[in-house]
Order: structure tokens, then sequence, then C-alpha cells
């Protein structure tokens, strides 16, 4: 599909399509901005509803850009709303058309975690014991350095994949290969384990200012090792502790020199109040958290102000709401899904927006990365109780069924 490039309405380019980014599309549009949709999945729901697109390999940079050439359009700015996979070629659009938002080296340092922990270092921001190594050799004697137990996981994939909490030498062979695939770039990082709570703090930077928008605590699922996550929802603490994150957030954008744009941002508190950085990244979170439980948070449209900062208009300065929210995940099972009830019926529930992410028929695995997941339930209320109550209420009346599937 093609566009002819003499109207007025500015073109944004979205690298990626797929159901978390689709959102974002549609909130462009109805800013009056015209998108072009680029997905490597034929089948990507952004595809169709875009005003121009083209199915295209997203990791190949060169691909991407002769496909926005191939287009004709002018684009005025380009975004990956929450895909870490189309971020390195949005930022070599950037470069290759003069665009305003993060270029490829800033990109490679929001996507990769050496990267990270280097700058954070530099900054004296609080960093766990780590070490980026590139062969299982080097892997074993950075942990003889670190210790047990240990994180293991690929500089740079996304979504805990490759992640394993090392307890002991007998997981070592299988976790460091599981890594090593996740890895582009062919290196991992061993790094302390902290024990403590996880939380993420959802931002919007324009400008050189960075507004929190959001921050949640993380439940995980169990057997996970603390690496899977189940539930985000609203902290039950002070508002200094909160104000304490969120500048922790702040800090970790500013020292990679992330001036434009969305952030997610994970942090671990230890059990003696000390805040360790986790990850940061130059985009939105998926699973329903960038799309619908931020804007329910905070009331800010945070796709549709990305969008508008993409393409050079000024988006609206954020007032967040603070409304207590909680983002509960139906974890995956091994095995094909049977059954799946009771969806229509919580949407008569107040302050409650449910759905499934599977369909009858698809064979599921156990959960073992953020995307194995079966469904969600968002709730809100007007304290955190509220939001509680309700989420516990919805859960309740949805069920799935998975059968095993025969070896």
């Amino acid at each position: 599909m093609t566009a002819s490039s003499t109207e007025s309405p500015p073109w944004l380019v979205a690298v990626s399509a797929g159901r978390w980014q689709l959102h974002g599309i549609v909130r462009a549009q109805n800013a009056g901005i015209r998108v072009l949709a680029l997905d490597g999945d034929g089948d990507a729901p952004g595809l169709v509803v875009a005003d121009c697109s083209a199915h295209v390999n997203i990791r190949d940079s060169d691909a991407v850009i002769k496909a926005v050439e191939n287009s004709g359009i002018e684009p005025a700015g380009v975004i990956s709303f929450a895909s870490e996979v189309g971020q390195m070629a949005a930022a070599a659009i950037r470069e290759k058309y003069g665009l305003a938002g993060p270029n490829e080296l800033l990109t490679k340092k929001l996507t990769n975690k050496k990267s990270q922990r280097q700058a954070w270092h530099e900054a004296k921001l609080p960093n766990p014991d780590w070490q980026a190594v590139s062969t299982t050799q080097q892997a074993k004697k950075a942990l003889d350095e670190i210790g047990f137990p240990a994180i293991i996981k690929p500089v740079d994939a996304a979504g805990s994949r490759g992640v394993t909490k090392l307890e002991n030498m007998t997981q070592f062979d299988q976790a460091a290969a599981d890594a090593f695939s996740h890895s582009q770039t062919g290196y991992i990082m061993l790094e302390e384990f902290i024990e403590g709570q996880e939380y993420t703090v959802e931002t919007f930077s324009h400008k050189g200012r960075t507004y929190p928008l959001l921050c949640t605590e993380k439940l995980k699922v169990p057997g996970t090792k603390g690496t899977v996550a189940n539930e985000l929802r609203t902290p039950d603490m002070t508002p200094e502790t909160m104000k304490s994150l969120e500048q922790t957030a702040i800090g970790a954008l500013q020292a990679i020199g992330y001036t434009d744009g969305p952030g997610h941002t994970e942090i671990i508190v230890n059990k003696k109040g000390q805040p360790y950085l986790v990850e940061t990244a130059g985009r939105g979170a998926g699973f329903k958290v960038f799309d619908a439980m931020v804007p329910r948070s905070s009331g800010y449209d945070l796709a549709q102000a990305c969008a508008m900062q993409a393409v050079g208009l000024e988006p609206p300065q954020p007032e967040p709401q603070g409304i207590p929210v909680v983002l509960r995940f139906f974890p995956s099972m091994p095995g094909s899904v049977t059954s799946i009830s009771g969806f229509e019926e919580t949407a008569d529930l107040e302050g409650v927006e449910s759905g499934p992410f599977v369909e009858i028929g698809q064979r599921m695995s156990k959960a073992n990365t953020d995307g194995d997941r079966l469904g969600y339930i968002l709730s809100w209320g007007a304290n955190r109780t509220q939001a509680l109550e309700r989420a516990k209420q919805a859960e309740g009346m949805i069920s799935f069924e998975v059968e095993e599937c025969p070896a």
C-alpha cells in the first residue's frame, strides 16, 4: 500500500503494529496524525487500521528504511510505542530523515543492559554487582566473583526472556544457554541477586523534563524464582517513599541521556530500604500497561502524547490523578486451551476491565516469561483496597481450562 505525501496531516511511522502497538496507532489517528505501520507479522492488527502499511522485518533497519521510501510518504516522526524489537529500526529512520527522538547511539543504551549499567555506575546510581560476558567461561568466572544467588540474563532482551535466578552451579549450563539464545549481540549479564520488592515506574519525558505517571509494585508467579510477574498494583507506601522511587527512575533515564518519550523503569528495594536499578526502557510497557493501566491511573493519554511529540506537535503537560489500580494476569500453564469463560460477565462490574490473550485450541507452555499469560484483569477504585477487591471479584468469575497435550 502506498500513499501521497501532498496532504497536510503529518505522517508518523509506527515500527511494530502488534497487539500492544494498536492503541498507539489509533490514538495517533484520533489526533489527526496519519500512520504508516510496519511489522514482520502480516497479521499484525495495526497493519489493518493504519493509513498505510508494509509487511517488513523490523529487526532489519535497512529493510525498514526501504519500506518507508517505497511507501511514498514524507515522515514527520517515528515511534515504536511499546516494542523493544522496533527501537533500533526507529532510530535508523530518525537518522535517515533527520527526525527528532533517540538516535542510534542513545537507542543502543536504551536497549542494552550493559550500557545502562555503565552509565548508572558513572552517575553513581544504585547498581547491584554485575558483569557482562560473551563466553560461558567468562560467565563462570563472573559467578565466582559475584556469588550465589545471582541473576543471569541477556543484555538485550525484554519480557523476562532468558532470565534465570541461579542458586547453584547445577543450573548454570541450561541457564547460560537460555540467556545466550535470547541475545542478539552475543553478550549476557551476571548480576548480584537483590532480595526485596520490585517496583516499576512509568514516565513521560518531554524537552528534558520527566513526568512520573504511575508507580506499581510487582507480584511474581510462584515457581519462577521471582522472574515472571503476575500482578502490578498501586503500592501501599508513603508519598515520600514513592517520590524516592520516582526520582531514582528519573535519574536512570537522565544518566543515559533520554529526554523525550515514554519510559519504563524497574527498581528493586531491598529489606533495608535501599533501591537498586534493574533496567529501563525508552518505550511503553506491553500487556495492557502502556495502553490501559497508565491512562486509567494517571488520566493522561500517554499514547497520543507520544505520537504528537514524535511528529513535532506539543503534547499536553501531564497532571497525574493517581487513581489506585490493579493489573492481574492469569499465568500460562502447559497444554491446549479448551475453555474460556466469565469475561462477558465481568463487563457488568464497576471499575473492571478484562479480557483473554489466548483463543480456544491455542497450545501453551508453563509460565517462563512475561509473555506466557492467558488473560488479564484491570481494576481501579477510590482507594487501593477497593481496587484489590474488584480484581478479586472479577477473578472469581473467570476461568480457563487447559488440557495436557499428548507427548
